[in-house]
This record gives C-alpha cells, structure tokens and sequence, in this order.
C-alpha cells in the first residue's frame, strides 16, 4: 500500500509511515532483489520473527510483557474481527484493548490498516502486554492539530503508561509544533518511552509531491525526546534464522534540522554539527519481505517502518518485564538505547546493518543515518540492559 494522506495542507500534512510504501521505489543491493523475487509472499508469522530476532529465548524465561502496558496514537479505527483471526491463527491470547478518543466523546474514524497491523503485531510480539489506543480526531499538522496531540501525549503520561508508540510524521514542524515537543520532553521525563516509526520517503521527510525534494526527516521522528525507527529488508534461512539483513531503500533518516541534538545522542561515527540525526534503531520494513496480517476479512503483508514503532514498542515491554523481575528501576529507552550501542556489548545486542542505502546516506559500521544501530537481538539486548542497571548506581 502506498503512504496513507490524512491531511494535505499544502507541505504541512501528517501522513503514515507505513503499511508499507510502493515496491517499485524501493532501492536494496542487487543480491537481495534477486533473494526477494524468490520469496512466498504470504508474510513472516510471529513465530518466525521471534526466532530471527531472537524473542522466543525470552519467552521460554515466562517474560510475555506481562504487568506493562502499550499505549498507541492513532488515526483509523480497528475491527475486532481481524484481531481475533490473527490471534487464533497465531494462537495468541485473546485481545483486550482499551479505547479512548480525543475530547473524551467517540467520534467517526476511517479504517486504514494501520491501527489493525499496530496492535496485532504488538500483541504478537509482546503478548502478555496490555494495549491502550488513543485516537486523534484532527490529523492536520496544524496549531489545533499539534495541540491535540500534545494534549494526548500527557493523556498517555498521567495514565501511568511508560511505552508509547506512534506511526505517522508530518513533513515540516510547521507553526504550533513546539507544543508536542514540550508533551514529549514532558513524557521522557516522567519515565515514558516513546518509539516513533522514521518515514518510508528514506533521506526525505515525505513524498516529494507532498513534502518537496530537499532532504530531511519526518516530525515527530526527529524530536529530541523519543526514539526513531528505520526499516530494512530481511531474508530468512529455512530455520527462520536471519539469513541476510540491509537497510531498507526508503527508511527514513538523515538530519532533524533545526531539532537540536540530544546529550544522550553519542556515537564515534555521527555526522558533525548539533542537530539530532534519525533514525536510533531499525526493523523489518521492505513490504516485499514484510509481515502477515489480518485486515478486511483477509491475510495481507504489512511493513513500511510503521512495523517498526509497535514492534520496538513491545520489544521494550518484555525487556521492562525483564528488568522488573530482577528487581531493576528501568530508565527511558533513548539514553540506555545509545549507552548499549556505545559498550562492548553492542555486536550482542545489535544486527548491524552495514548494505544498503536511503538515497544520501548509507548504512555502515555501527551507528548510521539509515537504520541507527541496527535491528534488535532481543535476548542479548534484554541482557545488555541488566548489565547496564547493574552498574547504575
């Protein structure tokens, strides 16, 4: 499915990250599209993604994301229906979802996909999570739009819930923006980890027919206060092992001017100057190798780098149930994310994507414009974390 416009004004749109961008744009080394065109395109399970990404280790320890909860911002209603298929196919638990609408009375929403791809394959991945879904009414990157959505994003931080996950990004921050940044900087220091996906559009902040041709990120992906994840094409063994991982043609990253960088946004290899740099982390994106979901009464491949905030999103519940257990306080995920990257544990926690490109970057050797650290090794990661607590004082 091609990017999803919810709202155009002129260049101030927001628009979604996903499910999936056009095949025909995307751009991989000449090795993986001779491996995708051999591929069955029925879509990864959640099985086969918790053995390329090393989850199942986790589970087998009984960590599920039990006692976290997920929260979602979103723009499209989900059927129930279509949960309940992917689960029983994926012999999920049952889903139990919690709703809540901007203003606090239920108004009409189109269904576009991508709440239905969010939740199911957050509860695929974390399934003993809770999930909560808060949906905008005004998806115009406007003063009232960026209001609204500030006013859920402390919505979200009163509520108590500590993971946040959101999919969709308008092409310049537009007037009124700095009231989402203030709610984001609010929710990182209340203890809230927010993951934002990084835009399918890769070193553009959109469609150039929407956004214009010059180079740039999509907002909130390139606030300073969450994490930003790019996408990458991935080819499997017959064991579902990772066979081969590059980054993804149309992952979004590059420079967040005028967003300034962060303190916790250290890496030997980042681009000079003071401005934040997208994404920090990747996941599975290139629809072409992307993931099975149930939609409109039907299975269906769901990708584009929208995969990639709910996934990460859950990823971090079971880490959290993790750490809890042990009987650790957990930090937000932005600072201990680039702490990991930065130690000698990196090689054990990251997939580094080192092929690839998203048009004027190019994925390299630790820590890149295109897919940040790379893809989680979930089991070494959840590890790399409690050591990292353990030295905390």
């Amino acid at each position: 499915m091609l990017h999803r416009l919810l709202a155009v004004l002129s260049t101030a749109i927001l628009i979604w990250t996903g499910i999936g961008a056009s095949p025909q744009s995307t751009r991989v080394p000449a090795f993986f599209e001779q491996q995708v065109g051999t591929l069955d395109t029925s879509g990864y399970s959640p099985a086969q993604i918790a053995t390329a990404y090393q989850i199942a280790p986790l589970y087998k320890s009984g960590i599920t994301g039990s006692g976290q909860r997920i929260a979602f911002i979103e723009l499209d209603r989900f059927d129930p229906i279509d949960l309940q298929m992917f689960g029983a196919a994926a012999g999920l638990p049952a889903f139990a979802v919690k709703e809540s609408y901007a203003g606090g009375k239920a108004f009409a929403l189109v269904q576009a996909g991508e709440t239905t791809m969010d939740l199911e394959w957050a509860h695929a991945i974390a399934p003993g999570a809770a999930l909560s879904v808060y949906y905008l009414k005004n998806a115009k990157a406007t003063v009232a739009g960026w209001k609204e959505l500030a006013q859920t994003i402390d919505q979200v931080t009163k509520s108590g819930t500590r993971i946040l996950s959101m999919s969709f990004g308008a092409c310049t921050l537009g007037s009124g923006y700095e009231v989402v940044k203030q709610a984001l900087a609010r929710a990182l220091k209340a203890g809230v980890s927010v993951f934002v996906s990084s835009g399918d559009s890769g070193s553009f902040p959109g469609p150039p027919q929407q956004c214009g041709a010059q180079p740039g990120v999509a907002y909130p992906a390139g606030d300073p206060s969450v994490v930003a994840v790019g996408g990458t094409t991935l080819l499997l063994n017959t064991d579902d092992s990772r066979y081969a991982e590059a980054a993804w043609g149309l992952s979004g990253g590059g420079k967040a001017k005028p967003l300034p960088r962060p303190a916790w946004q250290v890496t030997p290899n980042l681009l000079p100057g003071k401005y934040r740099y997208v994404p920090d982390v990747a996941f599975l994106a290139d629809t072409r190798t992307g993931v099975a979901m149930y939609y409109g009464g039907s299975w269906m491949l769901g990708g584009g780098t929208s995969l990639g905030a709910p996934v990460w999103a859950a990823i971090w519940a079971l880490i959290r149930q993790d750490a809890k257990q042990a009987g650790k306080l957990f930090p937000t995920a932005p600072k201990l994310l680039y702490q990991i990257g930065n130690s000698p544990t990196n090689p054990r926690a990251f997939n580094d994507i080192t092929i690839g490109a998203n048009g004027h970057y190019q994925a390299n050797i630790g820590w890149d414009p295109v897919t940040g650290w790379g893809t989680p090794i979930v089991d070494k990661l959840a590890n790399a974390v409690l050591a990292r607590l353990a030295k905390a004082p």
